[in-house]
């Protein structure tokens, strides 16, 4: 056992999320800590799509314009491709910077430290406990355990994560999207990304992109729609006899109906939840980058009132959580409705997931202010 220490704050979790929040709190003046559980720079399951408004102001206003070096290659997307079955394709102009998830989030994670927050990689985050005053956080690296305590812990490491599950006895539905990396190119637009319906309903999906010198199929439909995704591909000179170069995946707590109807609340006193640990990841698109960075600037925020106040953080997070809670509830209401679009008619079908997906990218217009 190594002897315990004491932060004003411990983040959990080196995601956009976790990383913005620690480096506002350590601009406020706080001893910060965030705690990584793979060795860094650790890769990521996602499109790499720096998707809406939300996404882009904060991260340009906390970290600065995206380096070139970060992007691939296309650097940047025009927008998105939907392909329905039966029905003419639609498209949709969003202009959309695009990455690797290991060279976005590494470089956040540089800003961070700059910014004067100490960060411990390939350190496994066992066990937090509330103690009075305080939250024991549990680590293990290299088979040495290690106590940390802090006033104010920022639960942001992910879908399956540890901080949740230690504070909240709570029952989470997890859908399980897969990745599949070939080498090469298809006969698709590169700067694109293209969405595909192959049953004619809204799922299950897939989608196809190309960065560098791959292209990756993903998913949470890949083994459901093994034929149709084949089908569908060789069109575009997909070979399936051919062997991806990598496969991975990745889970998502499916929390929706939780935090809707408060059955779960992602803050208990000074101990907050963010991003995906908070299930805060938009129906429809799934897209998670930009909620992950508007609930950790809300935490950071929360965190320094508190300081202010004397009072608990939960509340001051909570408070500013409704706006993302509110969008929420607005794209469940239009997921809902596209599930009645999809009876029969591929051509209403294309359509309404066109207006969906552009409702997922409007829906974040409420730009973000940084109040310093």
């Amino acid at each position: 056992m190594v002897n315990s220490q004491t932060f004003d704050v411990i983040v959990v979790g080196g995601g956009p999320g976790g990383a913005v929040a620690a480096k506002r709190c350590a601009e406020a003046g706080l001893m910060t800590v965030l705690i990584e559980k793979k060795k860094l720079p650790r890769d990521k399951v996602c499109t790499g799509m720096v998707m809406g408004d939300w996404a882009h102001d904060i991260i340009r206003l906390e970290f600065g314009e995206i380096p070139e070096a970060v992007l691939v290659d296309p650097p940047c997307l025009t927008g998105h491709r939907l392909h329905v079955a039966g029905a003419e394709t639609q498209t949709l102009e969003w202009p959309t910077p695009f990455t690797w998830r290991r060279n976005l989030d590494f470089w956040m994670l540089l800003r961070a430290k700059e910014a004067g927050v100490a960060i411990r990689e390939d350190s496994r985050v066992v066990s937090v406990t509330p103690e009075q005053g305080l939250t024991r956080v549990t680590t293990q690296h290299h088979g040495l355990t290690e106590e940390l305590r802090a006033r104010f812990v920022i639960g942001a490491d992910g879908s399956t994560s540890v901080v949740r599950k230690s504070l909240f006895r709570l029952k989470v539905r997890y859908s399980s999207p897969i990745r599949e990396c070939y080498r090469g190119k298809l006969d698709l637009q590169r700067n694109v990304i293209h969405w595909f319906f192959p049953k004619g309903r809204p799922r299950p999906r897939f989608n196809v992109n190309h960065k560098d010198d791959v292209f990756l199929i993903e998913g949470s439909g890949i083994k459901e729609l093994r034929r149709e995704i084949n089908e569908t591909l060789m069109q575009y000179g997909f070979d399936p006899r051919s062997k991806p170069e990598w496969k991975d995946g990745c889970a998502i707590a499916m929390l929706h109906e939780q935090l809707l109807s408060k059955a779960f609340v992602p803050a208990q006193g000074n101990n907050l939840l963010v991003g995906d640990a908070a299930g805060l990841i938009f129906p429809i698109t799934f897209e998670g980058i930009g909620s992950a960075l508007k609930s950790g600037v809300a935490a950071a925020d929360a965190v320094s009132k508190s300081v202010e106040t004397g009072k608990h953080a939960a509340a001051f997070y909570l408070e500013a959580l409704e706006l993302i809670l509110e969008k929420i509830r607005h794209l469940c209401s239009v997921q809902n409705e596209l599930g009645d679009s999809s009876m029969g008619d591929p051509h209403r079908l294309a359509a309404s997931m066109l207006s969906a997906y552009r409702e997922t990218l409007i829906i974040q217009e409420n730009s973000f202010v940084n109040p310093d």
